[in-house]
């Protein structure tokens, strides 16, 4: 296959595959970090290194996609995203220096009457040969 940089030989895929994600009355997702640790003792295994939240409905009470560690210059409140068609929200796991972000933990907080409906992609950190 060739990629929009054909001159440089990538070991891994860029992406996951979509996810269609589905909560009903009372579901959620508690607060959790999408990067996980790669094994040491595996080469070539690449660390979560953005998400993006696709919203496909709106109009449900709840169901906000909350950051509880989200802080800047003028609150260190939680950061609440609403669902509606068409939004999505980028947010990176790791930091320029290759650690993982604490501050990027969210939650799917629960839909309190409707649904909702989202799609998400992974992003893989890239590893060149």
């Amino acid at each position: 296959d060739k990629g929009e940089r054909p001159d440089i030989q990538h070991t891994t895929t860029q992406a996951e595959n979509l996810q269609l994600v589905h909560y009903d009355v009372s579901e959620q997702y508690t607060a959790h970090h999408d990067f996980s640790y790669p094994s040491t003792s595996k080469t070539n295994q690449p660390a979560r290194f953005a998400t993006i939240l696709f919203y496909l409905n709106e109009g449900m009470r709840g169901g906000e996609t909350t950051f509880p560690k989200w802080v800047n210059g003028e609150t260190n409140n939680k950061l609440s995203v609403v669902p509606e068609i068409g939004k999505a929200v980028l947010f990176y796991s790791m930091l320029p220096d290759g650690n993982m972000d604490d501050l990027s933990q969210h939650a799917a907080e629960p839909v309190i009457d409707g649904e909702k409906w989202l799609i998400n992609l992974w992003t893989w950190d890239p590893i060149f040969r």
